[in-house]
């Protein structure tokens, strides 16, 4: 059969905001625009999910608990956790040596330049922040250091 190819891009916040906002006319109902953005910014996967946090946030004011960012948090916990994606060392290298306008080579290498240094290092501590990495894992990518 024939299909229709259609590249479906991740949406923007504007859109996921508009579309909660959109919902929540709809359903007549109030939730501050803290809470709104809160959910625009951190629910990005798709629209369904969206909808259902909403849902759920909606939910947890009928039970008689305040609507707040907070509230918001603690109700979506797993959700939110689940949504952050992991961050490789080859991803931070790459965005590292863009901003320092470097090569993900030089930082990788055993090099000392000043140049490479200060921009390995926030690589480094990047790596250890963002990812479940070792120290000597991390240590290995940067020139074994």
């Amino acid at each position: 059969g024939w299909g229709l190819v259609a590249a479906i891009n991740e949406t923007t916040f504007e859109l996921r905001l508009g579309i909660l906002q959109a919902k929540v006319e709809r359903m007549n109902m109030y939730v501050p625009k803290d809470v709104l953005e809160f959910l625009a910014r951190n629910i990005k996967s798709n629209i369904r999910e969206l909808e259902g946090a909403l849902n759920k946030v909606a939910h947890t004011s009928l039970i008689g608990r305040s609507m707040t960012v907070e509230s918001a948090s603690e109700t979506l916990i797993d959700l939110l956790r689940s949504n952050h994606r992991s961050i490789t060392i080859e991803e931070i290298q790459k965005k590292i040596a863009e901003f320092f306008n470097i090569k993900i080579a030089d930082m990788q290498s055993n090099r000392r330049l000043r140049s490479l240094a200060r921009p390995r290092q926030i690589a480094m501590y990047f790596a250890k922040k963002f990812t479940q990495k070792s120290l000597p894992d991390i240590g290995r990518n940067f020139g074994g250091r």
